[in-house]
């Protein structure tokens, strides 16, 4: 067993990067982001210092938003991630007319039978706790649903002319990226009962970055997201599988998501799929934030320049050369000898100098990473500073008017364990 694996045991190193970093884990890459400890700079705990004070400066915002006063509010309960678990009804509570969202991985083997039998109990739920709709988006481990792809994996080609699901009354399935149309995909609910007389446009769909093999459903290639300009503007509650990249995530959501979130701003974005990230998490998409990201996208690494020439290379100008003058005589060795000498001596004499410009270099890229990291630095302390005082010296609670971010998944981190509290929020 080796070194890694006995802290893993340990519990001082996480397991994978779906688990929560360690304090270990913390270090050891701050050690890893300069390879020869050249400028004692930890950007990787600046990071980590960064991400807690922007979290308190959320926490002393206060809520996001606050139910209107002057109409009923609708009641929207969260879950995600049930992993082929039926969780207690006494567990989730009343809908009062609202919306029940599951954000994806109904089943663990996506087969028809397991999909199945959580939408009956989804319809279940729906029918004794008095949920207006009940809005389903796929997850990676719903394979059945993506009819192209996991599922011809998971299930053969024959599964395509296998009977269909059958969907309980008022649970409907929203596949955004397949529809078309001047809507784009996008549901508008007119509510009845306690919110009667209001409506909200729903817009949903369960696709992931890349995170496993084939029998992984919906899934694509991060650097051709396919989110650019797709969700309505006129959206209210988006509801996804992935997290937006750097909130509630572990960082490891999607960057075009959260390109898309800035452009159409939804009141509410309910998603899974990290267990580990469960929770929520006001969003104003204000200079704060953006500050935020820009430090978090940015990374701790700062790579040595790796343009170090071989010492003992032959020039391929001089060796082409040679063989196109002469592409069928052999040169005899003692004469190459003599050819490579001078050659490999230049190089050896000039080794200090490619070292000293290649740490030049490096030393130039690391003050630039520095400084552009503590300008993103400064900014969210100056910004979160005067948005914190803003709210209290001037406008008062239950002023705000931000977003709020759902991480739903009641599967605690990768236990198995289904025991994280439902999410519920009040629009």
């Amino acid at each position: 067993m080796g070194i890694t694996a006995i802290l893993q045991r340990l519990h001082l190193r996480r397991a994978s990067e779906w688990d929560p970093p360690t304090l270990l884990d913390h270090l050891l890459a701050d050690l890893q982001t300069f390879p020869l400890f050249i400028v004692p700079v930890h950007l990787h705990f600046l990071r980590l210092f960064v991400t807690h004070l922007y979290h308190l400066f959320l926490f002393l915002r206060g809520h996001a938003f606050h139910p209107p006063s002057n109409i009923p509010p609708i009641r929207v309960v969260c879950i995600s991630d049930t992993h082929n678990y039926e969780l207690d009804l006494a567990k989730i509570p009343n809908g009062e007319g609202g919306l029940l969202i599951h954000a994806g991985d109904l089943t663990d083997d996506g087969s028809r039978e397991s999909i199945q039998r959580q939408l009956d109990w989804l319809g279940e739920v729906k029918r004794r706790k008095g949920f207006e709709r009940v809005l389903v988006v796929a997850g990676n481990h719903d394979g059945w649903l993506d009819k192209d792809g996991a599922r011809q994996v998971l299930f053969g080609e024959e599964s395509k002319g296998d009977a269909e699901l059958t969907w309980p009354e008022g649970v409907q399935y929203l596949d955004g990226m397949a529809e078309e149309g001047e809507n784009g995909g996008v549901m508008t609910i007119e509510f009845e009962g306690r919110a009667k007389g209001r409506k909200l446009n729903v817009w949903g769909w369960g696709g992931v970055p890349r995170c496993g093999g084939p029998e992984h459903a919906f899934q694509y290639d991060r650097a051709s997201h396919p989110w650019t300009n797709r969700i309505p503007l006129e959206t209210d509650i988006l509801i996804t599988h992935t997290p937006p990249r750097h909130h509630l995530d572990l960082d490891l959501g999607c960057a075009g998501l959260l390109a898309e979130l800035w452009r159409v701003k939804p009141k509410l974005h309910v998603f899974g799929h990290v267990h580990w990230g469960a929770g929520h998490e006001a969003v104003y998409y204000d200079e704060c934030q953006r500050a935020y990201e820009s430090l978090m996208a940015r990374g701790a690494d700062v790579p040595f320049p790796p343009a170090f020439p071989s010492v003992f290379s032959f020039p391929a100008s001089v060796s082409g050369a040679s063989q196109s003058a002469s592409p069928n005589r052999q040169e005899p060795s003692s004469k190459m000898r003599k050819k490579q000498r001078p050659t490999n001596l230049v190089n050896i004499l000039l080794l200090p100098v490619y070292f000293g410009l290649a740490l030049s270099l490096y030393l130039v890229e690391v003050l630039k990473r520095v400084w552009m990291d503590l300008m993103d630095a400064v900014r969210v302390i100056w910004y979160g500073t005067t948005a914190v005082v803003w709210k209290w010296a001037m406008q008062g609670p239950g002023t705000n008017n931000g977003a709020l971010l759902v991480n739903a998944s009641v599967t605690y981190g990768n236990t198995g364990k289904v025991i994280n509290p439902v999410q519920v929020v009040e629009l």
